[in-house]
C-alpha cells in the first residue's frame, strides 16, 4: 500500500511542510518496523519537490494508516484527521501502476522528467540502508526501476532532458529576448546537486560569465570544476548589482539564507532593471522581502508548473502502455507467489522425510553407497515436486489457492498460519 500526496492533490506550501517532516517520518516508521509487534514489515519514504509518498508492506491495513497519519500529524502539527484526509491511499494493484508511472516521470510536474527515476532509487537505497525494505518492497522498487528504463528506452519523453530546472531556465531565456541566455552573466547561490545541473545547463546555453557563492564555503571547489568565479560575501553583493540571472540553489531557509542579508536586499532594490531569480526549493531560498521587490522576478515551482505544458501525446500514450503492461506483469507475479508459503511447507515436509530416510541409510550402508542413494532420492523428489510447484502458481493465478492449501492439509497434514 502507499499513502501520499503530490502536486495534483495539495499546494506547494503543504508539500514544503511534508518535505520538512520526511526525516521524522522515516525515523518513526523505521522504529515501527523493528518493534516487537510491527504493523508494517517494510517502508520506503519518497520525498521530492512534487510529492511525499510512504510505501508500506503492511501487516494490518487500518493500523498502518493510523500509524502513518499519527506520525505525520506529530511532524507537521496538524490534527490527525486532517493528515488522514490529505493523504491519498492506494492498496494492491494500483500501487504498482502508480509507482511505475512516478518512476517513469509520467506523474511529474514536468512530464518525462529524468530526475525522478534517480529520486525513487535514492529513496529505496536510503530505506535499504535503514533496514526497512521487505522482500515485497524490494520487488516493487526493482520493477519500478526496470519500467522507468523501458520508458526511457522506448519513448522520447526524456530525450530533451526536460526537468524542473531546464524549464525554469527556459522561462528565463524567453524573458531575456531572442538571444536567450547567450552572452549573459549568471550567479548561482549554492553548490549542491541542483547547482551542478544548473551550471552545466547555463554554459550549454552560452552564458559567458558564471559566478558562484556558497553559504557553506564550498565556492572555490565548485568553481574549479564548473568554470565559474567564486565569490565572497562582499563580491556577492557587488555581483547582484549587475548580474543578468540569479539561481538560488543553496537549500537553506529563506529566513536565514544568503539572499535575505540587508545589503543584498538593498542592492537588488537599487537596480534599474528587473532581474530574474530562479528559486526551485520547496524550502524557499528567496525570502518574501526579496520576492516583493519590484526589481526582482522570481521563477519558482509555480512558474514551472504553469509553463511545463503537456507532453507529446503519442509518446505519452506509449509510455502509459509500457507502465500499465509492467504493472499487470508485476500484479501477476505477486498473485502467483501467494502460495509460496504453501509450496515451501510442502517441500520442507517432503525433504524432512527424505533426510530422515538418508540418515537411516547411512547407518546401514557405506558412505559411497549412501551418497549414491541420496542423490537418487533427491532426483526423484525434485521431479515429484515440480508439478505441485507449477500448479501452485497456476491455481494462485486462477484464484483457487484455498483449494491447494486444503489439499495439503488433507493429504499431508500440513498446517499454514491463517488457514
Amino acid at each position: 500500500m502507499v499513502l501520499g500526496a503530490g502536486h495534483h492533490e495539495v499546494d506547494l506550501a503543504q508539500l514544503e511542510m511534508f518535505s520538512d517532516s520526511a526525516a521524522q517520518l522515516r525515523a518513526g516508521l523505521a522504529g515501527a518496523v523493528r518493534g516487537p509487534e510491527p504493523v508494517v514489515q517494510g517502508v520506503v519514504v519518497l520525498s521530492t519537490c512534487n510529492r511525499l509518498e510512504i510505501y508500506l508492506d503492511a501487516v494490518r491495513f487500518h493500523d498502518a494508516v493510523e500509524l502513518v497519519t499519527d506520525l505525520l500529524a506529530e511532524a507537521t502539527g496538524w490534527p490527525a484527521d486532517l493528515a488522514e484526509s490529505t493523504l491519498r491511499v492506494r492498496v494492491g494493484s494500483p500501487v504498482g501502476a502508480h509507482l511505475f508511472g512516478v518512476a517513469a516521470g509520467l506523474d511529474a510536474m514536468v512530464v518525462g522528467e529524468a530526475e525522478i527515476s534517480g529520486q525513487v532509487s535514492r529513496a529505496y537505497r536510503e530505506a535499504d540502508r535503514a533496514g526497512t525494505v521487505s522482500p515485497a518492497l524490494h520487488s516493487l522498487f526493482r520493477s519500478a526501476a526496470r519500467t522507468a528504463k523501458a520508458v526511457a528506452t522506448n519513448t522520447s519523453l526524456g530525450a530533451e532532458g526536460r526537468s524542473v530546472a531546464s524549464v525554469a531556465l527556459q522561462i528565463a531565456a524567453q524573458d531575456a529576448g531572442p538571444e536567450g541566455l547567450a552572452g549573459r552573466s549568471a550567479l548561482i547561490v549554492g553548490t549542491g546537486a541542483l547547482a551542478r545541473v544548473v551550471a552545466t545547463a547555463l554554459q550549454e546555453q552560452g552564458c559567458v560569465e558564471l559566478s558562484v557563492f556558497s553559504p557553506s564555503g564550498r565556492a572555490e571547489a565548485f568553481a574549479r570544476t564548473h568554470r565559474a568565479r567564486p565569490l565572497d560575501t562582499d563580491e556577492l553583493v557587488a555581483a547582484l548589482a549587475t548580474v543578468d540571472l540569479v539561481v538560488a540553489a543553496s537549500g537553506t531557509s529563506a529566513s536565514t539564507g544568503s539572499l535575505v542579508h540587508p545589503r543584498v536586499v538593498e542592492t537588488l532594490a537599487g537596480r534599474t532593471d528587473v532581474v530574474p531569480v530562479v528559486d526551485l526549493a520547496l524550502q524557499r531560498d528567496v525570502s518574501a522581502v526579496v520576492r516583493d521587490l519590484k526589481t526582482v522576478r522570481v521563477i519558482d515551482l509555480h512558474s514551472v508548473a504553469d509553463a511545463a505544458g503537456p507532453a507529446h501525446g503519442t509518446e505519452l500514450r506509449t509510455a502509459q502502455e509500457i507502465v500499465l503492461a509492467a504493472a499487470a506483469r508485476f500484479d501477476d507475479e505477486l498473485t502467483e507467489r501467494t502460495l509460496d508459503p504453501a509450496v515451501v511447507a510442502l517441500r520442507s515436509h517432503v525433504y524432512a522425510a527424505v533426510d530422515s530416510e538418508v540418515k537411516r541409510l547411512r547407518r546401514k550402508y557405506s558412505s559411497d553407497v549412501a551418497d549414491d542413494m541420496e542423490r537418487a532420492m533427491l532426483r526423484v523428489t525434485n521431479a515429484l515436486l515440480h508439478t505441485p510447484t507449477v500448479r501452485a502458481k497456476e491455481l494462485a493465478k486462477d484464484g483457487s489457492g484455498e483449494d491447494y492449501v486444503k489439499a495439503l492439509h488433507t493429504l499431508f497434514g500440513i498446517e499454514l498460519g491463517g488457514h
